[in-house]
């Protein structure tokens, strides 16, 4: 009988052992009062990543520019300072983590910057920049992680580690992708001009024609590469898009929920309840009084 047998033997350039440590998982929208964000020294890692939005990010002396997909990976004792373009609807991921997990771990967010002296530090097999390509692996694995982040015991914190050195497989993977030459490029820049361009019509109503004539492509063409590079067709992104700024309105503004029902585009209180109930699990009057 033929066996198959595996020898362990440590990766290259990883670093051992290999336990991480959550310490934040974060889904954070930003208002649109702030604009500039700045850290002089981090005390541990931190992976921000922009499902939407516009910007520049300086870190290690290079300016890297912000748009949906876009992912930084900050070390410890390393800074950044990152801008974002006014009138720009910013969403991101955030993540921060030691990538050993020792006594000094448990030290809440934020961690004083002096603390950064003698941790671990991620290899530089991950650049401080990438932008996504397979977006919605990152954002599937960053959701199941956010979740894990919201309970307690012991399987909960191994889901969290898990689910995190999953993501670094994702950002890995990421590098070995290749947008497929011109034709690859031009897709990826058209599900991104089609993504910025439902971000402003939150307010109102845009037909999927419309949509496809503004991007200059065919509406077959923009339904397939907008499925292949987020994961939802173009109305259920939309939707959920509008949705998820409607339970921001909810939380931090002061519009009755009819107000925020039009707003939205939505028929009537009870459809703008039902959808919402179907994407959060909570009506708008539960997370209003939230």
């Amino acid at each position: 009988m033929n066996e198959a047998r595996f020898i362990a033997t440590p990766p290259p350039n990883l670093p051992q052992p290999y336990s991480p440590w959550v310490r934040l998982a974060h889904d954070y929208p930003v208002e649109s009062t702030v604009r500039v964000f700045v850290q002089s020294c981090l005390g541990d890692h931190a992976l921000h990543y922009f499902r939407e939005g516009s910007g520049s990010y300086e870190l290690r002396g290079r300016t890297f520019s912000i748009q949906p997909g876009a992912l930084f990976l900050v070390r410890p004792g390393e800074g950044y300072r990152f801008t974002l373009d006014q009138g720009a609807r910013i969403r991101m991921y955030n993540i921060h983590f030691d990538l050993q997990e020792t006594e000094r771990s448990y030290l809440p967010f934020p961690v004083p910057a002096e603390e950064w002296h003698g941790k671990m530090k991620y290899p530089e097999t991950l650049p401080p920049h990438q932008q996504l390509i397979n977006r919605p692996a990152y954002e599937q694995n960053f959701l199941r992680l956010l979740d894990a982040a919201s309970r307690l015991g012991i399987e909960a914190e191994l889901e969290r580690k898990a689910e995190l050195l999953k993501l670094f497989a994702v950002l890995h993977h990421n590098l070995s992708l290749s947008p497929g030459g011109a034709t690859g490029e031009f897709h990826r820049r058209t599900v991104d001009a089609a993504i910025a361009e439902l971000s402003k019509r939150l307010s109102g109503n845009l037909s999927i024609a419309e949509l496809a004539a503004h991007v200059g492509v065919s509406r077959a063409l923009l339904c397939r590469i907008f499925r292949e590079a987020t994961g939802e067709s173009i109305q259920r992104y939309f939707v959920n898009r509008k949705l998820q700024a409607a339970k921001s309105d909810l939380l931090y503004s002061g519009l009755e929920i009819k107000e925020i029902a039009a707003k939205y585009g939505f028929a009537n209180v009870s459809h703008f309840t039902r959808r919402f109930r179907q994407l959060t699990g909570n009506t708008p009057g539960e997370i209003r009084k939230k």
